[in-house]
């Protein structure tokens, strides 16, 4: 990783992580999920500033996110998520119950809220996202992800389930780095 993308991703992590939302499961916690469900067999982590434009709106948004699939086939790890939207932030901080990675370098994750100070999407909703490793280097274009989906535990698993790509209308090149591995 570069060192501009480097220093990107500390930034971004900070941010976060100075946000008044909760960030997810403990070290040992994670510990404990991993052990349970055993080996994870591909992940995906990353985040950074994005501004996403779309249909009007300028949408500045704070992604950090880190997704796990294990040998069972289930999911574990966390997402946080925060974004402006005429002239008010939103935090969401939720649980990974989904992950699959496509065309190796294509991640689809997803979970349910703990955590929402939007009451139009309250906790015990899912949200998920669609991320794109772009590689490492200067020459590399940027990576880059959608904004957040919100809906029901259907629609994040049918999410996570579809090979289908990202409309590019909703994609945005992610100040960050973005890591997916199998």
């Amino acid at each position: 990783m570069n060192t501009t993308k480097f220093v990107a991703v500390l930034a971004a992590a900070a941010l976060v992580a100075c946000s008044d939302t909760e960030v997810g499961p403990t070290a040992p916690e994670r510990d404990a999920l991993a052990a349970a469900n055993g080996p994870a067999v591909a992940s995906a982590s990353g985040g950074g500033r994005m501004v996403l434009e779309v249909f009007g709106f300028t949408i500045p948004q704070v992604l950090g996110f880190s997704a796990r699939r294990h040998a069972d086939g289930s999911a574990s790890g966390h997402i946080n998520y925060r974004q402006t939207f005429e002239g008010e932030t939103f935090h969401f901080v939720a649980t990974v119950t989904c992950m699959a990675i496509y065309d190796g370098n294509r991640v689809k994750y997803g979970g349910v809220l703990t955590r929402s100070n939007d009451p139009t999407v309250p906790v015990g909703d899912y949200m998920w996202f669609q991320s794109i490793d772009n590689g490492e280097g200067e020459g590399s274009p940027a990576d880059v992800s959608t904004g957040s989906g919100f809906g029901s535990e259907a629609e994040n698993e049918a999410f996570c389930a579809s090979p289908e790509s990202p409309d590019p209308i909703f994609l945005a090149e992610v100040i960050g780095d973005i890591q997916v591995r199998e």
